[in-house]
């Protein structure tokens, strides 16, 4: 899971940075679109990127921009302007564009492994000349006397307007809609109803000075960042500040790592690899006849919408990020443990949600769902069935499902923090667990890894049900029932999920053939999934981290 103070944290594009040979074809007219176009992309409901182009020397150039994620003059692989026509192809990316000139528009389609509409608008001198306020504006929500929260607002000029978004890399979440903004000389202002918060300020000196308004005022002040404040940027918390586990599995052995003063039976919350418990439990049932892969949810939600459990597991369910509910009556600190198998009801309710095929969004809300259907159908509950199916079977003695935060079963767990380093509660996920509530150790979870490495190695009908690819998801790695599949250089394929809560950042990996494995558990809310990536493929050494 990964989720910010009351703050949704969602999917967006990500775009690498780097340069790259560039080829080009263009009209020998006169015609030229030099200049700056800009527009928003509809990434799913509610979530907007601005995109834009630069194209100059009377069409020779093109260049891509993503200015809230700060990607500016990116040359794309190739590019095309012949006659109204304009499209462009970057290879590392994975995507391409193509579109028609009418007026000042250009529209056209934006594909990066699934194709969405895009309409750019050329700027006009009024646009330009706002170009001053594009850019990222940092600050720190004081919460309390001890405790700040790091925001970070982008903001990036369109036609008539500004785009713009919010960040919380502390609770990394990223990509937050702000759905109105007004900046000037003299103030700035925005709301996000997704996170129900509005910000107001006036400029002073130190930036803009106001308060953030999110079922409290609370005091902040914005600057944005130059070359000469580069140092107010957030940085990240590297694995193992607050301490953590690392366990290479490999010929049959395992070799751990500990940092600070954890061992093998220090608890730690995995987060979303909770979501591959889910769907062992999902292939389980259907290997026992008790459910199909394509029965719906609406034979367990009344007036639920018909979404199958094969579309849960796979996210390509067409849901939300997170339940609907989560945005009421949250607890900052623990944002899921309020919601119920009646909200999750609620939320369901047809026709607000009907499934498009084979479009992959990952979303906690679908494995909340899926979890709780799996209980319904055994008539139980889904921590009942994890500790029998799971927990019991494989002797996983000191793991647990955190359906609530003071469970007596944390008899050993570390202290969760967030990325800036502050002390976290922990977190109870109440109808939401399947999405991602257990609690492991190292010891634990390295028996989880090897009963999940034998089992395609036998080739077994459970297998065959976990690690079948189910669908791409743009190019960076297909899906399985609930873990994703990648390929090593050489071709090799590998499972592996990684999880986040409010003070916790895990990873697992392994390969379909036995022959390695990596786990990595760390208490603090902080991304390392490329080490964790690059120790698994031997890009790295357990040493080396």
């Amino acid at each position: 899971m990964k989720t910010v103070t009351k703050i949704v944290s969602l999917l967006v594009l990500l775009f690498a940075v780097q340069s790259m040979l560039v080829t080009s074809s263009y009209a020998s007219s006169n015609n030229t679109f030099d200049g700056m176009w800009r527009g928003e992309l509809n990434i799913s409901k509610g979530l907007k990127l601005a995109i834009g182009i630069n194209i100059s020397d009377s069409n020779k150039k093109l260049t891509i921009n993503s200015p809230n994620q700060g990607m500016h003059d990116r040359n794309p692989s190739s590019f095309s302007i012949e006659g109204q026509s304009i499209s462009f192809y970057d290879e590392s990316l994975n995507a391409t564009f193509k579109g028609q000139v009418i007026g000042d528009k250009l529209e056209g389609s934006f594909t990066q492994g699934k194709s969405m509409p895009l309409v750019l608008h050329k700027l006009s001198e009024d646009d330009l000349n706002r170009m001053a306020f594009e850019g990222k504006y940092i600050g720190d929500l004081q919460i309390n006397a001890t405790s700040k929260l790091p925001l970070v607002l982008h903001v990036a000029v369109i036609k008539d307007g500004y785009s713009a978004s919010l960040d919380s890399p502390s609770q990394n979440g990223f990509g937050i809609p702000v759905n109105e903004i007004s900046i000037d000389t003299h103030k700035l202002s925005f709301t996000s109803d997704m996170i129900s918060a509005k910000f107001s300020s006036t400029a002073s000196d130190q930036g803009y000075v106001g308060t953030f308004v999110q079922g409290m005022p609370l005091p902040l002040t914005l600057t944005k960042v130059n070359d000469n404040n580069a140092h107010l940027q957030f940085k990240p918390a590297e694995f193992g500040e607050k301490g953590g586990s690392v366990a290479v599995i490999e010929n049959g052995k395992a070799t751990m790592r500990f940092w600070g003063n954890h061992g093998p039976t220090t608890q730690y919350e995995i987060g979303s690899i909770s979501k591959t418990f889910t769907t062992y439990l999902l292939a389980k049932q259907v290997l026992e006849g008790q459910i199909e892969l394509l029965t719906t949810t609406d034979r367990f939600f009344e007036n639920a919408s018909a979404i199958s459990m094969q579309a849960l597991a796979t996210h390509t369910s067409r849901l939300e990020r997170n339940p609907p509910s989560l945005q009421k009556n949250a607890d900052p600190q623990n944002p899921f443990a309020h919601i119920t198998r009646k909200m999750l009801q609620e939320d369901l309710l047809a026709p607000n949600y009907l499934p498009e095929q084979n479009t992959h969004e990952y979303s906690n809300f679908a494995f909340a769902v899926l979890g709780e259907a799996l209980a319904i159908n055994r008539h139980t509950t889904l921590e009942k069935e994890m500790q029998k199916h799971i927990f019991k079977d494989l002797k996983m003695d000191n793991s647990y499902l955190s359906v609530k935060a003071d469970s007596k079963q944390a008899n050993n767990m570390a202290q969760g923090h967030n990325s800036s380093g502050q002390v976290v509660p922990r977190w109870g996920m109440g109808a939401a667990s399947g999405a991602g509530a257990v609690v492991s150790n190292l010891d634990d979870m390295i028996k989880y890894a090897e009963y999940m490495m034998q089992l395609p190695t036998q080739q077994s009908e459970l297998a065959n049900l976990l690690f079948t690819s189910y669908t791409p998801t743009a190019g960076r790695f297909e899906q399985g029932l609930g873990w994703m599949l990648m390929k090593d250089d050489k071709g090799q394929t590998y499972a592996w999920h990684n999880g986040m809560t409010g003070g916790f950042s895990t990873f697992i990996g392994f390969y379909l053939d036995g022959s390695r494995a990596v786990i990595m558990l760390n208490n603090q809310a902080s991304s390392f999934d490329q080490k964790a990536h690059q120790l698994l493929t031997r890009e790295q050494s357990l040493q080396g981290i």
